[in-house]
């Protein structure tokens, strides 16, 4: 008779499982605030409140792995009072607005920064430990690449191990000649997520029999999407799209690959013809 004390093992294809948290300390002495969950903004850089139907406008929130991805860890928000442009002119970078004043108030030094040709970096009044065995990765915010004014800041990817005591500066690229950024207060400016220390990824093909399977569902995914979806739409520049990654998504939090895979095989015989 099995222990009911002991759990059984949890499938990790189940989006259901639940997932214990990672604890993630925070400190600051000028304010800054901690990291918190990225939202998307509709209307906003995630796109227009515009909803998928005929004749609309495609908009980056409408495709779910956009929607994960870009909602991925956490963000940094801009921790301080004044706005500052980061204005390229000539061969230096200037650093405008009101900073001065905010940080004689703390005897600080000014948080910004030229340290390279092409960057620039930013002290982000925050010291952050990770729990043992992960480090901070920083990144662009998914907000930089819907950007089509050039103001948002793109942060450089980057490692910080959790050994780090002091406040940690972001880096970021620097605008191209005659440009600026923008740094408004309460405003993203990147993107974080905790990863293993050390982690290895071994790659290696498919065997024979998993390729012919995945290649069997490749097929399957491309002719059926009239019936995967439950939502089809034409956009206004006259491209069809659907929400056949989100059904699929569904079967397989519910029920993992096997599900994925029955799923598929009988709509593949619904839509045999019949003698």
């Amino acid at each position: 008779m099995s222990d009911p004390s002991i759990a059984a093992p949890l499938d990790p294809d189940l989006g259901s499982t639940p997932v214990p948290p990672l604890e993630l300390r925070w400190r600051s002495t000028v304010g800054a605030p901690p990291p918190r969950r990225i939202r998307l903004e509709i209307p906003g850089w995630a796109g227009a409140d515009v909803q998928p139907a005929d004749g609309a406008r495609a908009q980056p929130w409408h495709c779910q792995p956009f929607v994960e991805g870009a909602t991925y860890g956490l963000e940094l928000v801009y921790p301080y009072r004044s706005e500052t442009r980061v204005v390229h002119a000539g061969d230096r970078l200037r650093f405008e607005g009101g900073l001065e004043e905010e940080i004689r108030e703390t005897g600080q030094a000014h948080p910004f920064g030229q340290f390279a040709r092409g960057h620039f970096g930013m002290n982000t009044g925050l010291d952050l430990l990770p729990p043992p065995g992960y480090a901070l990765r920083l990144g662009p915010h998914p907000r930089c690449f819907m950007d089509d004014t050039g103001e948002v800041p793109v942060a450089l990817p980057g490692h910080l191990q959790r050994f780090w005591p002091q406040h940690f500066f972001a880096v970021f690229r620097a605008p191209p000649p005659g440009g600026a950024l923008v740094f408004r207060p309460g405003e993203a400016y990147a993107q974080l997520t905790l990863v293993r220390v050390g982690e290895a990824v071994r790659v290696e093909p498919m065997p024979p029999e998993q390729a012919a399977d995945r290649g069997r569902q490749d097929v399957q995914v491309g002719t059926l999407g009239y019936l995967l979806s439950k939502h089809l739409w034409r956009s206004s520049a006259g491209i069809w799209f659907g929400d056949k990654y989100k059904q699929l998504l569904r079967v397989f939090r519910r029920g993992g690959l096997d599900a994925v895979r029955a799923h598929l095989s009988a709509l593949d015989d619904r839509a045999k013809p019949r003698r």
